[in-house]
């Protein structure tokens, strides 16, 4: 028996898969290897069918990868309640988006390579804006401060990832500590004098730092619909 019968035989039999099977297992996939690693053919591979049957469900990898972010994005959870003030939950959406990014590492690459839209961010975007409104800030600020929280959180994230995700902390402190090493003090006393807070540059802190000084800027500082 050739290997072609052989894999036709052990493909999954007809009806038996669904559109969001399809799209958990590209995101699992995007998670583990990359978007660059997500192919159709590696997928039906992995759902033991067909490529052409995954493209009865889905027309094209863009596609499959829009979908496969929202997916992800349904993971999101707010806490409840929220808080009551504008800034506290501005800072509560960029705690729980970045849990959320660093739960899917494909997303960040997603969200900057690609558009993603769908009811899903839609029903997310009114759910902010309803509390927001609630805590006296306009939908017309509200959603610029939504999208500025958005815009730091991918960004930080992605930046996270290879440095202290991707390797262990501490090897992103010893590559700083050796690279620091090799400059002369007089020349960079102050680079120096930081030598302990560099390898915090990927760290809860400095997504923290980043995070309350910008939500208190976007609420105390000038009104974000009027700039």
């Amino acid at each position: 028996m050739d290997a072609h019968v052989k894999a036709t035989q052990r493909r999954r039999p007809r009806g038996s898969l669904s559109r969001a099977q399809i799209v958990e297992a590209a995101l699992r996939m995007a998670d583990e290897q990359g978007i660059e690693g997500l192919s159709m053919p590696k997928l039906a591979r992995q759902l033991n069918c067909g490529v052409m049957t995954i493209y009865g469900y889905i027309s094209s990898k863009e596609e499959l990868i829009t979908a496969a972010a929202q997916r992800g994005l349904a993971d999101l959870h707010l806490p409840a309640p929220l808080p009551h003030s504008a800034e506290d939950i501005l800072i509560a959406w960029g705690r729980a988006l970045r849990g959320t990014l660093l739960e899917h590492p494909s997303l960040p690459t997603i969200f900057l390579s690609q558009v993603v839209m769908g009811p899903g961010i839609l029903k997310g975007i009114e759910a902010l804006l309803t509390a927001l409104a609630g805590a006296g800030l306009p939908a017309s600020s509200g959603i610029h401060a939504i999208y500025a929280v958005l815009v730091h959180t991918t960004g930080f994230v992605a930046w996270e990832l290879p440095r202290v995700r991707q390797q262990p902390p501490e090897a992103y402190a010893t590559q700083w500590l050796q690279t620091i090493a090799t400059l002369p003090a007089k020349q960079y006393p102050h680079t120096h004098r930081a030598v302990n807070d560099l390898p915090q540059v990927a760290s809860d802190k400095q997504f923290e730092i980043g995070l309350t000084a910008l939500a208190d800027g976007l609420i105390t500082g000038r009104d974000p619909a009027q700039i």
